[in-house]
């Protein structure tokens, strides 16, 4: 390793500025640690002087600071590319079918909320329901279903086939598939149609009306109706 032409191209970026580094943020670029691996170079003792493993690894440090500063650039870029381009970013969202993780449905006296869902595959589908003590008091069989989006509507019944009192139920949505294995499902809030911006925030409208800030999001899934 030719270690004199490599300081001597180093000083080129050495004679812009001092031999001394300032640095009154305590951050070390690249360009200052060339520096100082250029000054050990300069004043290193003629009687015990930098042997090559020494150089070698101080120069690979160098090579994996420069490649982390590299890294870092790129993913600043990219996070300004997504706060320049919300309305890009967001318009990806257009046709999916997204989920919340909220799993209330409400029981009033002219309107029960519908449950969206949606497979990945096809499967036999259960839908619970269960009160506010978490006890189940409807299990509903919706039979083996296909692939895509799916939307039931609870008739406000229990397994007795009493109407419930008004209020708030939590839904669970259990699919088994052919092979024997079961999954709980994420009720959807539906395909999305629209995005809409307020200042900051992003709202997602469903086909359903149901207005999800994209902040809320939790899973996104496509697929079409069956």
């Amino acid at each position: 390793m030719d270690i004199q032409k490599i300081a001597n191209e180093a000083n080129i970026a050495e004679s812009m500025s001092s031999d001394k580094v300032e640095n009154p943020k305590a951050v070390l670029s690249k360009y200052d640690f060339l520096k100082l691996l250029v000054a050990q170079l300069r004043y290193q003792d003629p009687l015990h002087p930098l042997n090559n493993d020494q150089f070698i690894q101080e120069n690979t440090m160098f090579s994996q600071l420069e490649q982390l500063m590299n890294m870092s650039k790129s993913v600043d870029k990219l996070k300004n590319s997504l706060k320049t381009n919300p309305r890009q970013f967001a318009a990806s969202y257009l046709g999916k079918y997204i989920s919340t993780g909220e799993n209330t449905i409400h029981v009033t006296e002219s309107k029960i909320d519908k449950v969206n869902f949606a497979l990945t595959k096809e499967a036999d589908v259960v839908v619970h329901i269960s009160n506010s003590k978490g006890e189940d008091i409807a299990d509903i069989d919706l039979g083996k279903l296909g692939k895509g989006a799916h939307s039931f509507e609870w008739n406000g019944k229990n397994n007795k086939g009493e109407s419930v009192p008004k209020g708030a139920y939590t839904v669970r949505i259990t699919a088994r598939y052919d092979d024997g294995s079961e999954i709980t499902l994420s009720k959807s809030a539906g395909k999305v149609v629209s995005v809409r911006f307020e200042g900051d925030s992003t709202i997602l409208v469903t086909d359903s009306g149901k207005q999800v800030p994209l902040s809320q999001v939790q899973t996104v899934s496509s697929g079409g109706k069956t």
